[in-house]
């Protein structure tokens, strides 16, 4: 949550606008006869005029010291002038003066949680909630502070508290990031209704949900039953799919990334393919598991295993569905999604006679997927510009294989909170961040290099007040899912092109953040890309970026030569078969672990994983060096809550977490911090 400050909202939840709640607290707020010149002050501070509003408070307190809204109105103009110490100073002096002043104790909170300091900052986020019970920022940030101290649990009670007060964003955000962060089981089942409405409405990424679905979805007696007639091959039915509202929304939302879960879903595919043929489907069939199916295996691109009969029934299934179509029929629902379960619908001749209003919401959606969206990426393509050439070798492999493969694959962006200065945005993300305030800006210009299918740069536009986006990538395929997706969410403001990395000179504009994550390291040399960027970051800008960790992707590096040496090719079949070999019981344990990477259990994913056309490594302290031969200063890494914690109590120096080194240690202690990347922010040195 961000500060209450001038055009916050008033925490007394009253549904008026109180001229000085957020400044003075509602008890002060409510009384009569306010002082004139404390009046004033606040009228300074509420016009951004800050050193007049210090000095009218330092008057007042000249005459009484203890009063607590001069000092509190003191504290939180010295926060905002960016005097922490003088802030933690009079906001103290306040509590004591007054010790039910809920906002002097939720600003003294903000100010400990943007120093690291969490224990004392929920201290007083449970001190102004003890004063003001219905205060939201307050349980939110509360909610917050415990989930970064790695109590996801604690946090969740919290957050469901705030919910109770009001359904803010960043309040479904916390919870949905609890319920990513908890270890769901049997215990946990009462959540499933919560976790489902967080896909639904996506209060996180849907595939950051994932893991989660999947660990209570297993907990299901139904399903338990299923997995162990599966295991038997004994499988009689499907209707512990067709009961299951959580199993559902996952199909539709996201990939399913689990083996024993993909395992159980591709002997229900079959089982369709086999009714359908027959002409047999069951009277308690459920059209929604059905076309929830189909939908899961487009996300996935059909990367589950298919066997000899199938590929025959598939054959024999179009055959029949295209005659159908011929003649100028309707096949019947349940062939058409059986066929969309191995092969997506636009592939059918005579396609355009499926596009009928009055099939029900299920398969309409399953028709929307498969046939209208595609339609739409392909015009969107049409309309990409071309900013310059692209012509080096790897970039042309690259490119080659975004074009067949755009990754990632998503359905739904998160919820977007309310947009930040990037000052604040990076406080936020990096506790104790150093580095030297842009200061509040109109607009921001942005450059995401390597956008990729979009969810990275419809983000970051939601991010950044005033963001001025120019999104690029090599990859036409991929621009055209991202514009598609950008006009989905009514973001037809961000500008997208084709253009490589490494021929940006030409480009006469000059950037306040760069963003490139996951990108450099898919160059021939990674260095090239950022000798390309640098010139376009303003003096002062900021970047952030994505590398590969050498320790966390070892398991990677040893896939990676598996497959060279088994000969698979970056096929769709190659993929299949190659995740096949992976899961079988024999496979070595060290092969078996990439199981646990969501982006195994998807094509275009996998392939990104496994099968890239380029890929480099490094380690953080080959990044402090890097960053010292190109004249940029470290800002800070982005870790999740539970790390940054767990390394703050392994190094409890409070410079440590600018540490690269000492960080590589850590690294090196718990090799899977970073199995995403790297991702850190820094700053373009001035003059």
């Amino acid at each position: 949550m961000k500060t209450v400050g001038r055009n916050d909202p008033c925490p007394c939840r009253s549904g008026k606008k109180h001229k000085h709640c957020c400044l003075l607290g509602v008890p002060a707020a409510r009384a009569l006869g306010l002082n004139d010149t404390l009046q004033l002050a606040i009228g300074f501070f509420e016009t951004g005029q800050l050193q007049q509003a210090a000095a009218l408070s330092e008057q007042i307190l000249q005459v009484d010291p203890t009063q607590a809204d001069a000092l509190h109105l003191l504290g939180v103009t010295a926060r905002e002038a960016g005097d922490t110490s003088a802030a933690l100073d009079n906001l103290t002096r306040a509590t004591r003066s007054r010790p039910q002043f809920p906002l002097a104790h939720y600003h003294l909170g903000l100010l400990h949680m943007q120093q690291g300091r969490l224990e004392q900052a929920a201290l007083h986020y449970r001190q102004a909630i003890e004063a003001a019970p219905n205060f939201l920022e307050a349980h939110a940030n509360l909610g917050m502070v415990l989930n970064r101290l790695g109590d996801p649990r604690q946090a969740l009670i919290i957050y469901q508290d705030a919910m109770a007060i009001h359904e803010a964003v960043e309040v479904k955000i916390g919870v949905a990031e609890c319920l990513q962060r908890m270890r769901l089981g049997p215990a946990q089942a009462h959540l499933s209704p919560l976790l489902t409405r967080a896909i639904i409405e996506a209060w996180r990424r849907p595939e950051e949900l994932a893991s989660s679905a999947i660990a209570l979805l297993m907990c299901d007696p139904h399903l338990q039953e299923a997995l162990v007639q599966m295991a038997m091959k004994e499988v009689r039915t499907f209707s512990a799919g067709h009961q299951n509202t959580l199993l559902l929304h996952l199909l539709e939302s996201a990939t399913v990334t689990d083996a024993a879960l993909e395992g159980w879903l591709t002997a229900a595919r079959a089982a369709m393919l086999d009714e359908a043929l027959k002409q047999a489907v069951p009277e308690d069939a459920s059209l929604e598991f059905r076309a929830a199916l189909a939908r899961q295996c487009f996300i996935n691109e059909y990367a589950w295993i298919v066997s000899a009969r199938e590929t025959n029934q598939v054959r024999l299934l179009e055959e029949q569905v295209n005659a159908v179509l011929e003649a100028g029929g309707l096949p019947s629902a349940h062939a058409m999604l059986a066929f969309a379960c191995y092969h997506p619908l636009h592939t059918l001749s005579f396609v355009d006679t499926l596009l009928q209003d009055f099939w029900p919401d299920a398969v309409r959606a399953v028709l929307r997927q498969q046939i209208e969206e595609v339609r739409q990426e392909a015009q969107w393509r049409a309309t990409v510009p071309r900013l310059t050439a692209i012509d080096e070798d790897t970039s042309c492999r690259v490119q080659q294989q975004y074009e067949e493969n755009p990754y990632p694959r998503w359905t739904r962006s998160s919820l977007f909170p309310a947009p930040l200065s990037l000052d604040d945005r990076i406080r936020t993300q990096v506790p104790n961040a150093r580095f030297r305030p842009l200061g509040q800006r109109d607009a921001i210009d942005i450059l995401v290099a390597g956008c990729g299918t979009g969810r990275h740069s419809t983000e970051t536009a939601s991010h950044y007040r005033g963001a001025r986006v120019l999104a690029i990538d090599l990859s036409a395929s991929s621009l055209g899912y991202a514009m598609r997706k950008s006009h989905e969410l009514g973001q037809c403001h961000i500008e997208y092109a084709q253009a490589d990395i490494l021929q940006l000179a030409t480009l006469d504009r000059r950037f306040d953040l760069i963003e490139a994550v996951g990108v450099l390291h898919h160059l021939a040399d990674p260095e090239s890309g950022w000798r390309a960027l640098l010139p376009l970051l303003q003096p002062g800008g900021i970047m952030l970026i994505g590398l590969y960790s050498g320790i966390a992707r070892a398991p990677v590096a040893a896939a990676r030569r598996f497959i060279s040496e088994r000969g698979f090719p970056a096929s769709a079949e190659g993929i299949r078969q190659c995740r096949k070999a992976f899961m079988d019981w024999d496979c070595p344990d060290a092969l078996r672990q990439l199981t646990a990477f969501g982006d195994f259990y998807g094509v275009s994913a996998c392939r990104d994983l496994l099968f890239h056309a380029q890929e480099h490594h490094t380690t953080l302290p080959a990044i402090g060096a890097l960053l010292d031969r190109f004249g940029l200063d470290f800002v800070g890494l982005r870790v999740e809550p539970a790390v940054l914690h767990r390394f703050r109590a392994r190094f409890p120096d409070e410079c440590a977490v600018h540490d690269l080194n000492l960080w590589h240690q850590y690294e090196t202690e718990n090799p899977e911090t970073f199995i995403g990347m790297y991702q850190f922010w820094v700053q373009k040195r001035t003059g």
